[in-house]
């Protein structure tokens, strides 16, 4: 009885080295380069997702809870927060600060505000939604709102999604089989990371926007010396808008 022996088809050495060039490739890439030598892509994504793991600790505070309620000097407690506080808290992760930024634009843009601003509030400007929706339309990507399976891949953990410019989430990078974002959003208790951007209270989105390194670099140029001027304390009996 002859013993069958197998041959190695050259194709085989083929794939071979093709998966060894992936491997040694994904390993310059993420542990050889530095960053100001990586691809704006992707250094965006990585913004992104800074974004989005902070918003996402943020929401696992378990003693988190729904509280629309004005606080003096604009920062609520930890323990309690709207759907605003979501995306400023998020925004942390990359070190940047929600608040300053759209006290600084509401103050030198303030006839951009018009239409959603009747009195600036450093207090409160921050955490509601056509505030914010506004800052982002001027500071950010503004991206696409559609959500059909084609265009799926357009949207990134760490985007930011508005809904009839009275709530806004955080885009997760969890999907659902079909492939459609989560978002992490606080719209009611508890707040949730959920397959949602669909059923958020019934309403249409109506804002898809991307932070990068780039946006806001012209905003408060002159920062200091107009600070003073941007957080005197305002009188105001605004109510929370924010949901």
């Amino acid at each position: 009885m002859t013993r069958k022996r197998y041959r190695v088809k050259g194709r085989f050495y083929v794939i071979l080295a093709i998966l060894l060039c992936f491997v040694f490739g994904m390993v310059a890439y993420f542990f050889l380069l530095e960053e100001g030598e990586k691809p704006a892509f992707t250094i965006q994504s990585e913004e992104g997702f800074k974004i989005m793991m902070s918003a996402r600790a943020y929401i696992s505070n378990e003693n988190l809870r729904y509280e629309d309620t004005y606080f003096a000097g604009g920062y609520p407690p930890d323990d309690i927060g709207v759907c605003t506080d979501v995306v400023w808290k998020g925004f942390l992760g990359i070190d940047v600060s929600v608040k300053d930024l759209v006290d600084v634009d509401t103050f030198e843009a303030r006839d951009r505000y018009d239409d959603v601003i009747s009195i600036r509030d450093p207090n409160i400007d921050f955490r509601l939604v056509p505030q914010l929706e506004r800052f982002f339309e001027r500071h950010s990507e503004v991206l696409t709102t559609d959500l059909q399976l084609d265009s799926f891949l357009l949207w990134q953990a760490g985007d930011i999604v508005t809904f009839e410019s009275s709530h806004v989430a955080v885009v997760s990078s969890f999907r659902n089989l079909w492939g459609r974002p989560y978002i992490i959003q606080h719209g009611k208790d508890p707040a949730a990371e959920e397959d949602r951007i669909y059923g958020a209270g019934g309403m249409e989105i109506s804002g898809h926007f991307r932070w990068t390194k780039q946006c806001g670099s012209g905003i408060g140029t002159d920062w200091e010396e107009k600070e003073v001027l941007v957080t005197d304390p305002i009188e105001s009996n605004v109510e929370m808008e924010a949901s």
